[in-house]
């Protein structure tokens, strides 16, 4: 049986393996820059032309999407590119860069073709955030009173630095006196620290996360997994087991999206990038009170912005007004377009990693495991709305949060032993993509520092 411990290959790391393996889209070959660069620098221009208003730029925009699309897929997704000095976080890395521009050039080219001036996303200050404990309250956007609006300097210079920083992922801003209208509320409240303070944060932190990916990798090592099989985890093992390790799998997917995120704070932070421009990337996702709460306000928002302009653009050709929907129903359609991109998403992402003799699963773009976990989350969000929360709202507020997050958690964990399958069936708990380059814990347990 051919499987991934026996295939990976054990041995000491070196500094080199430190740096590309927290960063490693760093490792891509070298004759992937010039696509990845074209295409961004295609972003930029067009993320630039909405700085104007003249009536021929939607089409121009919509133009230069084609070879900025073509660009990015080819970074993403060719496989002419050298492979040999790849691993598979490299690949995901690749994707997922790939991809975020992919999207990007959809929510600017084409859904924004739609746009009005005053619909492109404006700067508000910083300085007038003030919290004000709100839950519901999403976005900058619809924080207690109007925050201050920044607008761009119409110079050439002006409209270059709206035209780069409109490149933030998720509402951060590279200029420490204000954040984008789209930035969720759990970012406009955080207040950034003093600079060394941010710092001093980042190294002890990522100590942390380091010595904690440590213990979780070394359980997650206890078995021998088969990755010659599509569902190496609910295929094989008592169901008790398999909450185990889809923990294990969440508890790493959350501390390898951190890590890189910090790798990246540390280098740019020292140079001159503000702390606020690095608010952080969870919203405390183990302490979430519901399924909604997680998905909303807990887990990342790479995502976001685009999936956001995107479903919006779905719903306006949808003929919901035509059918008189509730609005609570329009909500969760858009629920649902939303997890159903992020499900298109991940099928993209995981096809990019390569097949070979030890992981030669796969199922083409359509992966079953991936559709199962993330066509299951509204659902159970619509569970939580109708079911769950009517029938716990009459109880003490102890057992009431108890319940409901028992409920959050119970199905979690659940759907997520199909994104375990994935994410073990396709290697991505090799020895060639562990973060962990020497092990206290192997050390203590087994007199060795090499991980594996």
């Amino acid at each position: 049986m051919a499987n991934e411990t026996q295939a990976g290959e054990c041995r000491v790391f070196t500094a080199h393996d430190a740096f590309v393996k927290y960063s490693p889209g760093l490792r891509a070959p070298d004759e992937s820059g010039p696509y990845f660069l074209g295409g961004y620098f295609l972003i930029l221009l067009c993320n630039f032309t909405t700085t104007y208003t003249h009536p021929i730029l939607p089409y121009v925009r919509l133009l230069a999407a084609i070879p900025a699309a073509k660009l990015l897929w080819d970074y993403g997704f060719s496989s002419s590119f050298d492979v040999l000095h790849r691993n598979r976080q490299t690949d995901l890395a690749m994707a997922l860069l790939s991809l975020y521009g992919l999207l990007k050039v959809i929510e600017v080219c084409v859904v924004g073709f739609w746009n009005r001036p005053e619909d492109w996303p404006k700067w508000l200050s910083r300085e007038d955030v003030k919290g004000n404990g709100q839950g519901e309250v999403k976005d900058a956007k619809g924080m207690n009173g109007k925050l201050k609006l920044i607008p761009f300097t119409p110079t050439i210079l002006g409209r270059m630095l709206y035209a780069f920083d409109l490149l933030s992922v998720r509402g951060s801003s590279y200029l420490p006196d204000r954040i984008w209208d789209y930035a969720p509320k759990s970012m406009v409240e955080w207040k950034p620290p003093s600079r060394l303070r941010f710092l001093a944060f980042l190294i002890l932190e990522n100590i942390n996360i380091y010595l904690l990916f440590d213990i979780l990798q070394s359980l997650a090592s206890t078995r021998t997994w088969d990755t010659t099989i599509p569902r190496p985890l609910t295929s094989t093992l008592p169901l008790h087991l398999q909450f185990f390790y889809a923990f294990l799998v969440c508890g790493m997917t959350v501390l390898s999206v951190v890590a890189g995120y910090y790798f990246g704070a540390i280098v740019t932070v020292p140079f001159g990038v503000p702390p606020s421009a690095w608010p952080p990337m969870f919203d405390q996702p183990f302490r979430a009170k519901s399924l909604q709460d997680f998905w909303s306000y807990r887990w990342h928002s790479i995502f976001r912005r685009t999936n956001d302009e995107i479903s919006r653009g779905i719903l306006s050709l949808l003929p919901t007004s035509y059918f008189n929907l509730h609005p609570r129903f329009i909500k969760f359609l858009r629920a649902l377009i939303i997890f159903g991109l992020s499900m298109v998403l991940h099928f993209f992402l995981v096809w990019a990693l390569p097949i070979d003799e030890t992981h030669p699963y796969a199922s083409g773009l359509f992966n079953p495991q991936i559709a199962k976990f993330f066509l299951s989350q509204p659902l159970g969000v619509f569970i939580e709305l109708v079911l769950v929360h009517p029938t716990t709202a009459h109880l003490p507020d102890r057992w009431r949060k108890t319940i409901r997050r028992a409920f959050a958690w119970s199905w979690l964990l659940w759907s997520g032993r199909y994104w375990s399958d994935v994410w073990i069936s396709r290697g991505l708990w090799g020895t060639k993509e562990q973060l962990i380059l020497f092990s206290p814990v192997k050390r203590i347990l087994h007199g060795r520092w090499t991980p594996c």
